[in-house]
């Protein structure tokens, strides 16, 4: 992974959002604007990212907080380490069994390191997990409970496979443009107008179910929480690509 030395501010997708958004919530305190625009980010879904993060490389340097600034408004938000996970090079080649899947465990309670362990054993053994900037294990960072989202604010480029190079000249196509909404329409539509020959099927509703996770579902990540712990499985959150969440497994 390339070392945050050689990576300045403003450098990564989610920092160019924070500097080009930041005058725009002047009544909010810092803390709590990083975060809501954080999490505006991944709302906002991917073809506004690319958007926005295209337009902050063509607004005049007034338009943005003064460079001498850039790091006190974005280093709060995540760690070095962090930082490294938003790389493109951080992401696996395609091929591998998990492509950049993160592991996210959110719960530090006393006597679950056992239970943790023996979870992602029993995943390396069918998925072969275990490549270190996979796996989110850090209570000093990561200690969520059940509030796992709050993952969308710290390593988003991560999760959404979003690459700054992709995004600084970008334009969405209209694959892109579509939201999980639209493929939700789709649904209703084959409900009231379905196939004739597929009329008599029973399954007809959940082939088109299928098809919305096929189109609508982004990416995924297993969660280890208090709750999977208790039952012995690790839960796999599947989610859009403004992180609504579309399904969950256990």
């Amino acid at each position: 992974m390339t070392s945050t030395e050689k990576m300045p501010w403003g450098s990564l997708p989610l920092e160019r959002y924070v500097l080009a958004q930041w005058a725009s919530l002047p009544s909010i305190a810092p803390d709590h604007r990083r975060r809501q625009l954080a999490q505006q980010f991944t709302a906002i879904g991917h073809s506004a990212r690319v958007l926005h993060v295209a337009l902050s490389f063509r607004k005049p340097d007034a338009e943005l907080p003064l460079q001498a600034d850039w790091e006190s408004i974005l280093a709060p938000l995540r760690t070095d380490f962090q930082r490294q996970l938003a790389l493109e090079s951080s992401f696996q080649p395609e091929g591998f069994t998990c492509f950049g899947i993160i592991w996210l465990r959110t719960c530090y309670d006393e006597g679950t390191d056992g239970a943790h362990q023996r979870l992602l054993n029993e995943l390396n053994e069918e998925m072969a997990l275990e490549v270190d900037q996979n796996i989110l294990d850090d209570a000093a960072l990561y200690n969520y409970g059940d509030d796992w989202r709050r993952i969308f604010e710290v390593v988003p480029e991560r999760l959404f496979k979003e690459a700054l190079d992709e995004m600084s000249e970008g334009r969405p196509t209209e694959l892109d443009a579509r939201t999980a909404e639209e493929y939700r329409a789709l649904i209703r539509e084959e409900k009231r107008n379905p196939d004739i020959n597929a009329a008599a099927d029973t399954k007809a509703l959940s082939r088109a179910t299928v098809k919305l996770h096929f189109w609508a579902v982004h990416n995924y990540l297993f969660v280890a929480d208090k709750v999977a712990f208790e039952a012995g499985r690790a839960l796999i959150v599947f989610f859009d690509d403004c992180g609504r969440t579309l399904g969950t497994k256990a």
